[in-house]
């Protein structure tokens, strides 16, 4: 009886969940989902016994068994693998099944601390976020979804604020965003001037009614360099008196539902100054529907989203939205995420906010481990868990699973 491999190739992905098989290649982006039957799961699961090698033996029985052959033949169709007889090769084909090989981050960075070596942990603080006071037009819900200014009286102190970038520098610190009604802010044109010589990309996000509000004063500013505006509009106004603005800006429009959506879209066409508008919807507790509709993702969109080996990995490791951010609110409670519990204070140095972060996994490394995507053939295919989860209310934003009660 003559035998014959079955070999995957390296970037192919192979998921069991329940009753279903998902093969992905992460080279030609194509997946095939397939029913796990007895014979199927057997011979799955012997594919991802790692002493296998990716590659499993099958006789010319079961390659004429139908069920087979047609499992062996979708596997085909999207490159997935390939079939080969054993007469071929001295030796049997062998593959490397892709698994994501971290070092651990805990006992590593816990290691190079006790070493004296720890400040290599600073290096993936990315991003800081500083609400430097409130705005009587923020929102104490929207904030937890987006960046959005809050309802505070308390004001962050622009010298603790200077002191913390300053022992965050690192070479892969990029973004700097400032929140806040900045026309309240003590000596804020100073300020900023201080911020732009750190030589870091600096935005201000600002409510459109605070903006203008002070528009004339705003105008008459010789903003300093590395300073950009996301101007946050929530609500219709005269796009015409942003038409003059010399500085560099762009727009986030936030919609709770699909008219506001269409009215927004109309009110920004004839806005050609701005360099970037995007819509973001925010969760008000009543439209869910709209929701649903539009920011849910469905069997269709998963099955045609396309990620490379080293994309599946860092969802299967990190939270993309999450990773390399810390938030100062304006009482000076530092976050990794405005969600979850403060992680310190703006008197605490960075590098024992990031290293605390690594040895807690706290919110930097939250991912889709629980149900009901723990459960689902997709889980390592859709994006991080994100913001949106924690103000509904559960754990995916998608319709292919639902999430428990």
């Amino acid at each position: 009886m003559q035998k014959h491999w079955l070999t995957l190739y390296a970037d192919t992905f192979l998921w069991l969940t329940g009753s279903a098989g998902l093969a992905y290649n992460a080279k030609n982006k194509r997946q095939v989902r397939f029913s796990l039957t007895n014979v199927i799961d057997a011979k799955c699961r012997q594919l991802l016994e790692t002493s296998n090698l990716y590659s499993i033996e099958l006789t010319d029985k079961e390659i004429r068994n139908e069920e087979i052959n047609q499992w062996v033949q979708s596997l085909n169709n999207i490159e997935a693998g390939y079939l080969s007889y054993n007469v071929e090769f001295e030796n049997k084909p062998v593959s490397l099944q892709p698994i994501l090989k971290v070092q651990d981050k805990k006992k590593h960075y816990e290691l190079q601390h006790i070493q004296g070596k720890g400040g290599v942990v600073l290096q993936n603080l990315h991003e800081l976020s500083f609400y430097i006071n409130g705005s009587e037009y923020g929102s104490n819900a929207y904030y937890k979804q987006h960046i959005f200014p809050v309802k505070d009286r308390k004001v962050l102190d622009n010298s603790r604020i200077l002191s913390f970038i300053k022992n965050s520098r690192n070479p892969f610190l990029c973004n700097i965003n400032i929140i806040g009604n900045l026309f309240l802010y003590p000596d804020f044109e100073q300020f900023f001037v201080d911020i732009s010589n750190f030589s870091i990309q600096c935005t201000i996000h600002i409510m459109i009614q605070d903006l203008l509000d002070n528009i004339k004063q705003f105008k008459a500013i010789n903003w300093p360099e590395h300073i950009q505006f996301n101007v946050l509009v929530d609500s219709v106004f005269d796009v015409a008196l942003l038409q003059d603005i010399s500085a560099p800006f762009s727009i986030t429009a936030f919609v709770v539902s699909e008219n506001e959506y269409v009215v927004f879209s109309n009110l920004f066409e004839s806005l050609s100054i701005a360099q970037e508008i995007q819509m973001i919807p925010l969760y008000n507790g009543e439209n869910i529907r709209f929701f649903e509709s539009c920011v849910f993702t469905d069997k269709d969109e998963i099955e045609h989203i396309e990620l490379s080996k080293n994309e599946i990995f860092m969802r299967q490791s990190l939270n993309i939205g999450n990773f390399g951010k810390l938030t100062v609110m304006p009482d000076g409670n530092v976050y990794d995420n405005v969600n979850a519990s403060p992680l310190g204070t703006i008197n605490d140095s960075p590098y024992s906010l990031v290293y605390k972060e690594f040895i807690e996994n706290r919110s930097w490394f939250r991912i889709r481990e629980q149900a009901p995507c723990s459960d689902c053939i997709y889980q390592w295919l859709c994006p991080s868990p994100t913001n949106y989860e924690m103000a509904i209310g559960r754990n995916n934003l998608c319709h292919v699973k639902e999430s428990p009660k």
